[in-house]
């Protein structure tokens, strides 16, 4: 008797970051068939000859090949990487995209691949890197109609990644060792709840009391500045990020399929939790095979929860025109 593929991932978007999650999958080798989609159809037959053809140096064997919509029904994940066209985005005058145009623009592409992605009868669970990140995963859930414990955003999973090395570099600890937090919205107004930040289960206002050389005069307004131009930093320097956040996503995807309930900085439907209702946001949650299977409440000091609702409300606004494109 012939058994049956256990796990299948579609990617959705085959750019620079998509073609990262891709080889990330490959590399780890965490499902057993990948599905590459892209409306660049050679693009997509390409990378997964490509990748294929790389399978014979990675020990392990894995189905990999292009794909349509039609083909995602039995797929247990679908991460999209979609990203907006440069050319679609208006910017300011100093250069910079103007954020109701990224939003229109990641509308136009997403919604009708979702759409396609349901007609497939697809019913797993959907990971999401596409950015404005928080507005775009509420977008996708409303979309589809599935369960919004299945419908998750990479949020701040690599916002914290960012915070835990550059602490990691300040204080010499292995960033593994870390447990810190940028909470809130995958932008401009997400914050450190430094009240929760630890190591070792000492917490970091004690460590710098205890070890301030350590510190080397950086304060946390000056962390939070370094995790802020740390992505810009990236694409200043190469053109683009991609190799992070193909990771985070890629992560998330593996805590699904293996059940592994880690805990995670994700953008999840909030309806009661930390006083916010109908929205998506980044707090801690455990992820596993039930997608969000908890959302860890975490007791924010009142400063922290005024900054939270303040990004709450970024994220509302941006709701609020996104809901128009639906």
């Amino acid at each position: 008797m012939a058994l049956k593929l256990r796990q299948k991932i579609a990617v959705i978007g085959d750019g620079i970051v998509g073609s990262s999650v891709c080889y990330g999958i490959v590399n780890q080798g965490i499902c057993d068939e990948l599905l590459i989609i892209d409306r660049n159809k050679d693009k997509a037959r390409g990378e997964a000859l490509d990748l294929r053809q790389g399978i014979e140096f990675m020990d392990r064997n894995m189905k990999v090949r292009a794909a349509d919509f039609a083909d995602c029904g039995d797929c247990e994940v679908a991460i999209f990487c979609l990203g907006s066209p440069q050319s679609a985005l208006k910017r300011d005058a100093e250069g910079h995209v103007i954020r109701s145009s990224e939003l229109e623009a990641a509308c136009k592409i997403v919604k009708p691949s979702v759409e396609k992605l349901m007609a497939s009868g697809f019913n797993g669970y959907i990971v999401t890197v596409t950015n404005p990140l928080d507005t775009i995963t509420k977008f996708i859930w409303r979309l589809s109609g599935l369960p919004s414990n299945r419908v998750i955003g990479s949020g701040t999973t690599l916002d914290s990644a960012r915070l835990k090395c550059i602490l990691g570099d300040i204080i010499d600890v292995d960033p593994h060792s870390i447990n810190a937090w940028v909470l809130g919205e995958h932008g401009p107004t997400g914050f450190i709840p430094w009240s929760m930040a630890s190591v070792g289960g000492k917490n970091m206002d004690t460590i710098q009391i205890d070890n301030p050389d350590r510190f080397r005069g950086h304060s946390y307004e000056d962390i939070k500045h370094q995790v802020e131009i740390a992505g810009p930093q990236v694409v200043n320097l190469k053109g683009h990020t991609n190799y992070a956040i193909a990771s985070a996503a890629i992560a998330l995807a593996r805590a699904i399929l293996y059940d592994e309930n880690r805990v995670m900085p994700v953008s999840t439907y909030l309806d009661g939790h930390y006083d916010c209702h109908d929205v998506f946001a980044s707090v801690p949650a455990i992820i596993s095979s039930d997608g969000v299977k908890e959302i860890v409440d975490l007791h924010l000091s009142k400063e922290e929860m005024e900054l939270f609702r303040h990004s709450i409300a970024t994220i509302e606004a941006s709701n609020e025109i996104a809901t128009k494109l639906l």
